[in-house]
């Protein structure tokens, strides 16, 4: 069996689907036909988690890899009487982001723009400070305009942005996060072959309190559920001062745990087990991994691990710079040895569910 490998033009077409949360099938869609080839069912459950399963010994664990088809979006709250777009954010955005952007609205895709005030205008206070009160620009006059357009408050903005190289195999673009990790699935699913049954899922609404984890977490009821994500990386000049904890071209994150603040309020803890599992499996075929605690964010593991009364659960995630911008900076052969890894923790057996989260 060869190595698993991410395909780039997996991810260019994973990131033009637009995947707003709540809105995310097209993403869905795409990763669907993707995957479908390589295992031997696929369904939606009523949340809109995709599940794609590839069947193994009964008797064997049941293993879950996840990663989401959201992004981070806007949703059209009003439209003015003078046609522009008032909104607000979904997800973890930064307003440092907004100003300048173009974005793409609705279901016909209409382009607009985030103007921010003019610098000529500004106070000097203004100008060192985060642009506030700001609209999406789509060349309307009127509200009738807007209607004209097939736009209407309760759409969805989503940066107007697609996939770059950059030198060294790296990539910038809109949605790395978490449309890489979906990559990554693929790359696992074309190669695959264990006796375990193994569901590949692409859950919704992660951005905004994974929702679609919940579900999926029920729908599946796994043995050992891994999140895929992407891991703030801090390897550039205006990240953390200090030694770099996540680098790019480190390796693939196995996380410790994560959560909402300095304490890992509301976040997951992964134990020793699970860690000791996906970290040997990746030391097994030579994947060096960077071990952390990602702090003030959370995966959708959070969710799989208290499913049903308790699973184990993990996360393997891609360092990335600018995490939650439009330029989401990241390195193919992270991507790659993530998939190594994890094709290689499907062919090492794990527990079962009888066997509890001790020792």
């Amino acid at each position: 069996m060869s190595e698993p490998t991410v395909e780039f033009e997996d991810v260019e077409r994973l990131v033009a689907a637009r995947g707003p949360p709540g809105d995310e099938y097209p993403v869905a869609a795409v990763f669907e036909e993707l995957v479908e080839p390589h295992v031997d069912a696929v369904f939606y459950d009523p949340m809109g988690n995709l599940i794609a399963t590839s069947e193994g010994d009964p008797d064997a664990p049941e293993l879950m890899f996840a990663a989401h088809t959201d992004e981070l979006a806007l949703l059209v709250e009003e439209v003015t009487d003078d046609g522009f777009l008032e909104f607000v954010m979904l997800g973890g955005h930064y307003k440092g982001n907004l100003p300048g952007q173009e974005v793409r609205i609705g279901p016909e895709a209409v382009p607009g723009v985030i103007g921010p005030k003019s610098r000529h205008r500004m106070t000097d206070e203004e100008r060192e400070s985060l642009a506030e009160d700001l609209v999406i620009d789509v060349g309307a006059t009127s509200r009738s305009e807007v209607a004209a357009l097939d736009v209407e408050p309760g759409d969805h903005a989503t940066w107007d942005r697609t996939v770059t190289r950059l030198a060294n195999d790296r990539i910038a673009g809109r949605a790395l996060d978490d449309r890489v990790p979906l990559a990554v699935l693929l790359a696992v699913a074309r190669e695959e072959d264990a006796d375990a049954t193994v569901h590949y899922v692409a859950t919704t609404q992660e951005e905004v309190g994974l929702r679609g984890a919940r579900a999926a977490g029920h729908s599946v009821d796994p043995d050992v559920a891994v999140a895929l994500e992407i891991f703030p990386a801090n390897d550039y000049p205006s990240g953390v001062d200090g030694r770099p904890a996540v680098e790019v071209d480190g390796g693939p994150v196995v996380e410790f745990g994560d959560g909402t603040s300095e304490y890992l309020f509301g976040g997951l803890l992964v134990d020793r087990r699970t860690r000791s599992w996906l970290t040997g499996s990746a030391r097994a075929v030579d994947v060096s991994v960077q071990e952390a605690v990602m702090l003030r964010g959370t995966t959708d593991a959070t969710e799989f691990q208290g499913v049903r009364g308790g699973r184990h659960a993990g996360a393997v995630a891609v360092p990335c710079r600018y995490t939650h911008s439009p330029v989401e900076t990241l390195s193919l052969a992270d991507a790659n040895e993530a998939a190594v890894a994890l094709a290689e923790a499907i062919r090492t057996p794990f527990p079962d569910r009888n066997e509890v989260r001790h020792g």
